[in-house]
């Protein structure tokens, strides 16, 4: 299915499950700025590079480092990822802070793996850019791997493979959609890379 040579994850809901109430969040950062969003991956690029862009990261980091004593890794992430770097080049990106995406990391026991984080770019194409750049993979031979439209929109955009993560059934499992595939845990991605 895929010529895979590398595979960038999301974090957040992919690889691990952090424990934060993001509608209390948002409704926290609209109190701070006197602004309506309709979702933080919105707002980073509205506001990257000014201070109102620095205050609402600092905002975000706090809850994230709250909930790095409840973090949970979804579908035995560390193990997976350990036999998957024995194969591919792998990569991170997500909007969560650097600072916290380092201790994610050195949770998952994944060492010197290259990360793009809201700090680097406020948008998912922008950080999958920076993931090819720094691991020299071609766009063709990179699978993304994502929970959300963004995720792979975002991929799909670049001209990179995707897949998305569909835990709650929301799409046909069976099928490709609009050129993406679609898996209901990580472990349904090795079947997926052998049959590639």
């Amino acid at each position: 299915m895929y010529k895979v040579h590398g595979i960038i994850f999301d974090l957040d809901k992919t690889l691990v499950h952090l424990s934060i109430d993001w509608g209390r969040v948002v409704r926290n950062i609209e109190d701070l700025l006197g602004v309506e969003f309709r979702s933080l991956s919105e707002l980073f690029p509205m506001i990257w590079g000014t201070e109102k862009y620095e205050i609402v990261s600092r905002t975000i980091e706090e809850y994230e480092l709250a909930s790095l004593s409840k973090l949970k890794f979804l579908d035995d992430a560390p193990e997976l990822l350990r036999d998957l770097s024995a194969k591919y080049k792998l990569g991170v990106v997500t909007f969560q802070g650097k600072n916290v995406t380092r201790m994610i990391i050195e949770k998952l026991g994944i060492h010197g793996i290259p990360i793009a984080t809201r700090d680097d770019d406020p948008t998912r194409v922008g950080q999958i850019s920076l993931i090819l750049s720094n691991t020299q993979l071609q766009v063709n031979e990179a699978l993304v791997i994502g929970d959300r439209l963004n995720d792979v929109y975002s991929a799909l955009e670049i001209g990179c493979n995707a897949v998305l993560v569909d835990r709650q059934n929301f799409y046909d499992l069976n099928r490709n959609k609009n050129g993406f595939s679609v898996i209901s845990n990580l472990k349904e991605l090795l079947k997926l890379l052998s049959s590639g």
